[in-house]
Order: C-alpha cells, then structure tokens, then sequence
C-alpha cells in the first residue's frame, strides 16, 4: 500500500479537493504544489523516456506498466519528492508526517522491486529540487510566500 502513495490519481484529486475546500491563500499555495508536481514530472518522463531504462522486474497486475515501463527515475518519488518541501510550506504543522510518507513510499516502491533504489533517489531529487528552487526564486524575486 505504501508503493502507492505517490499515485498520481490520488494527488490530483487531494490537490484539488484541497483547492476547493481551503481558503484563498491556502488555495494558491496548494494550486503552486499542484503547478510546480507537473514541472517536476515533465522533466522526470523526458529523462524516463529518453534513457528507457527497464524496472527490475517485470510485475504482473502493475497498474501502469501498459504506458510506463520505464524505471529512471521514479515517478512516484518525484512526487514525494515535492512533498516535504511543498507540503511543509503549505502546512508547516504536517512537515514530519510528510517526510514519514514519502520516505515511506520509495522505500516500499525498491522493497517491492518495481525500482532499482537510483531511481527513488534521482526522482525524489528531482521533485526536492524543482520545489526548492522554485521557492527560492520566488523569495529572492520578492513574491508573497
């Protein structure tokens, strides 16, 4: 269950569960986390599908491996790569448990076998990254945060 907390189905719709339910500030922030994700994985499917890199095993009744057989790096580390860094900007009280969730997360996703653990830490750096810097350039250029 843990391998699936990155799924990208299930952020979408808390993204925009929470566009809907929170107010306008908090709106903005979640609609920023939901803006700077897509980024983070664009840049994750050009390096996937470029290097073509296979998963460690081929898994059967792996839900996605119809349109994405490709290891490096991880998706759903991208994902949880943004949030530590976006969730706690938009709700600093939660920081811990959603370092917990995805640390969880690329561990369950090399624990099952469906990456090599390079492809955890390449895609959880990559959706680090792209959230902080786009933190940073945003501080440095004056915006409202």
């Amino acid at each position: 269950m843990a391998a699936h907390f990155g799924d990208g189905p299930l952020w979408l719709a808390l993204w925009l569960a929470g566009i809907a339910y929170f107010d306008p500030p908090t709106r903005w922030r979640i609609l920023a986390w939901l803006l700077l994700s897509i980024v983070a994985a664009v840049v994750t499917y050009a390096i996937k599908f470029t290097l073509k890199r296979p998963r460690p095993h081929e898994i059967d009744g792996f839900y996605s491996k119809s349109y994405d057989r490709h290891a490096f790096p991880s998706g759903h580390a991208t994902r949880m790569g943004t949030l530590p860094v976006m969730g706690a900007w938009v709700f600093p009280a939660l920081a811990p448990l959603f370092w917990a969730i995805s640390l969880l997360c690329i561990w369950a996703r090399t624990a099952l076998g469906i990456h090599f653990l390079g492809d955890v830490l390449a895609g959880w750096a990559i959706g680090a990254a792209v959230s902080g810097l786009a933190l940073a350039l945003a501080a440095g250029l004056g915006l409202p945060l």
